[in-house]
């Protein structure tokens, strides 16, 4: 008997941060702390996370996510999770920060990769802004109809369209 194969070991969780350094981190019998606090296993200086806001777990030679009470909530490919299963590939939303979930089929290593914050959605600059009349119709006025027919001329110092 091949005693390799009799003990199991548990995989590592590879975060990838946008200036290209990585922390490896060992799964363990309680989830990996995705936060904005110093001492979480994953830490997201993202003010719209909390400061505990959700973690990843290993059991069952299954990937999971939980969300840990957070106030913006976690998404997985754009959905809302409170606790689910992560597969290679997601997308994982938390507050303005996009990691991206992998699994290393050779190793059976995870990987987080957190994609560099954004600015404003992107939704927001495509709505237009309403546009005010030209500066050569802003002083004019017109008379007033009132209910019974009777007329309002316009007021001293301004002129009629």
């Amino acid at each position: 008997m091949r005693f390799a194969n009799f003990f199991q070991t548990m995989p590592l969780l590879i975060h990838k941060l946008p200036e290209g350094t990585e922390k490896r981190i060992e799964f363990g019998s309680k989830p990996l702390i995705i936060g904005r606090l110093a001492g979480s296993d994953i830490q997201v200086h993202d003010a719209f996370i909390s400061r505990v806001h959700c973690g990843i777990g290993y059991a069952n030679n299954q990937f999971t996510i939980k969300d840990l009470g957070s106030t913006n909530g976690t998404y997985r490919n754009g959905a809302r999770v409170f606790e689910g299963n992560l597969s290679s590939g997601d997308k994982i939303q938390v507050g303005n920060t996009t990691l991206i979930f992998e699994i290393d089929s050779a190793t059976g290593n995870a990987s987080i990769r957190q994609i560099p914050q954004m600015g404003a959605p992107l939704h927001a600059a495509s709505t237009p802004e309403p546009s005010l009349p030209p500066p050569h119709h802003a002083n004019q006025t017109a008379e007033v109809k009132l209910p019974g027919g009777e007329h309002l001329p316009p007021q001293p110092g301004t002129k009629a369209n």
